[in-house]
């Protein structure tokens, strides 16, 4: 019994103290090629041996400087914000240091050569954005550092970056503009903390990755160091200047601005083209500057509000609505001048000359009947309206002449042009024509003579109406002839405005 007692309690703690040397034995054989082993040696090493190490300026010598560098990554342009001057950008921060308290000798540890931690752990440079226009002035995500074990430590932090820009819509939309973005240590002056661009020349302002924008293109960020004094500290402060240079797509703008105000100001000249008789010039040309009114009231909205400088778009504007508004201005003075009327408007001889001579010949206005060009003798006042006796002679000369045989008897088919023997012309009309008449003057004189006074009287009256109704044909048809003058110098003198005007202000950018 005692035996067999006995013999139970060895196998007992045999089997007890074999699970546990197992245990033992595995753990002491397993412990260093469990993952993460070496990196959780090299953390307790580096961690626990240097207390306050996010505090203290890792430099080897607390009178020489650190050096820090900078370089920056643009992934894509958010937003330009021309009415606040801002602009949102998508930024990558490469930051690099040299920490002598984080090396080690990668031999020891399982030739691990690079850890990554958190930036709380370990001393960062405090570098902000001086000119942010964020509510956070410090907008990255403070991902892990890169830690190599000769003491390099880089850390390349994202962000969205808010920052003031200096909108120049100068030459808006064919402008370029010049973002920069200013890094600098906010308390760590040029003799603690020594910044300077990045060496890396593919990580300094790197432009790889940037993703395309429809409104904007990126043509460089170039980068520079200035050293700068400021008035609270007699130290200098060192910091790193990125300008992200863009230039916009003016295609958007082309076609949906530019096309149609020059659209509408070729409308505004083919309005001179119009007869006045149609009774719709004048309602075509302010219907013409409303509409270009309403669309610039339209394109007012998406141009920046600034008043530093005239944007370029706005200059164009401003000349297609003057030459507008020139149109409506001629159109009226020619309205005003097409129905003037003899009775109320005499043509004064510079008018005349001016109107009906010059004009038309350097405009190569041709009127029937009245050529006239420099090379010849200009032609005389009297000659361009007939005058009373000229008419006469002309009506008389209309008629066939006759004169009075030595019989008595005048010639059948001819008139006589004397005015007194008018009534025989119309007496010579009653008889048949075979016959052959006497004419006693005296006889005519003493019978007929109230009658034959009463038809002079009438006809001198009537002719004396024509010659008036004639040359007041006449004097409104020149009133006539300048309205379409002035509307032909009009509509050249606009096109050769806006011709040189949209020359000028659009060929006028970088």
């Amino acid at each position: 019994m005692k035996t067999i007692i006995s013999t139970w309690w060895t196998l007992s703690m045999v089997l007890t103290i074999i699970p546990f040397s197992r245990v033992i034995g595995g753990s002491t054989v397993t412990h260093e090629d469990s993952p993460g082993y070496h990196e959780r040696r090299l953390l307790a090493h580096l961690l626990d041996n240097f207390p306050y190490r996010e505090l203290a300026r890792p430099a080897d010598n607390d009178l020489e400087p650190l050096r820090v560098e900078l370089g920056l990554a643009i992934q894509q342009i958010i937003d330009v914000d021309e009415k606040n001057q801002q602009i949102i950008s998508n930024l990558w921060m490469t930051v690099r240091w040299t920490d002598p308290t984080l090396r080690w000798n990668s031999s020891e540890y399982g030739n691990l050569t690079k850890i990554r931690l958190p930036p709380s752990k370990i001393w960062v440079p405090d570098i902000l954005v001086y000119n942010s226009a964020d509510s956070r002035f410090d907008p990255t995500f403070h991902t892990k550092v890169s830690c190599f074990d000769d003491g390099l430590c880089e850390w390349i932090p994202p962000g969205l970056f808010k920052t003031s820009c200096p909108i120049d819509v100068t030459y808006f939309p064919f402008d370029v503009q010049h973002c920069e973005i200013k890094f600098g240590s906010w308390t760590y002056d040029g003799y603690a903390v020594d910044l300077h661009p990045l060496n890396d020349a593919s990580a300094l302002n790197d432009t790889s990755d940037f993703v395309l924008n429809g409104e904007w293109n990126l043509i460089g960020m170039p980068v520079k160091r200035r050293v700068q004094y400021y008035p609270c500290c007699p130290t200098p402060y060192v910091d790193i200047r990125f300008t992200i240079t863009i230039r916009r797509r003016a295609l958007y703008y082309t076609l949906n601005i530019l096309v149609p105000c020059m659209v509408i100001s070729s409308l505004a000249l083919l309005g001179f083209t119009l007869p006045v008789e149609s009774g719709e010039k004048l309602s075509f040309g302010i219907t013409i500057l409303l509409s270009l009114t309403v669309f610039m009231l339209l394109v007012a909205e998406a141009m920046p509000a600034t008043s530093m400088s005239v944007p370029l778009i706005a200059k164009y504007f401003d000349c297609v609505l003057l030459m507008v508004a020139l149109s409506v201005v001629f159109t009226v003075c020619a309205l005003n001048i097409h129905y003037r009327h003899p009775s109320t408007h005499i043509m004064s001889p510079w008018q005349r000359s001016l109107l009906l001579e010059w004009l038309p010949w350097l405009l190569y206005m041709k009127r029937p009947g009245r050529e006239w060009s420099p090379c010849q003798k200009k032609p005389r006042a009297d000659s361009a309206t007939p005058s009373f006796a000229t008419t006469e002679i002309q009506l008389m000369d209309r008629s066939p002449k006759r004169k009075v045989g030595s019989n008595g008897m005048v010639p059948q088919g001819t008139y006589l042009n004397d005015a007194k023997t008018i009534g025989i012309k119309y007496a010579n009309y009653a008889h048949e024509e075979s016959e052959p008449m006497m004419l006693d003057h005296k006889a005519c004189k003493e019978e007929k003579t109230p009658e034959l006074d009463t038809i002079i009287r009438e006809l001198r009256f009537l002719t004396e109406r024509y010659k008036v109704k004639d040359i007041e044909d006449e004097e409104i048809h020149d009133w006539m002839f300048a309205a379409m003058v002035i509307d032909r110098f009009s509509m050249v003198f606009l096109t050769i405005f806006s011709v040189v005007s949209t020359l000028i202000i659009l060929l006028n950018h970088p």
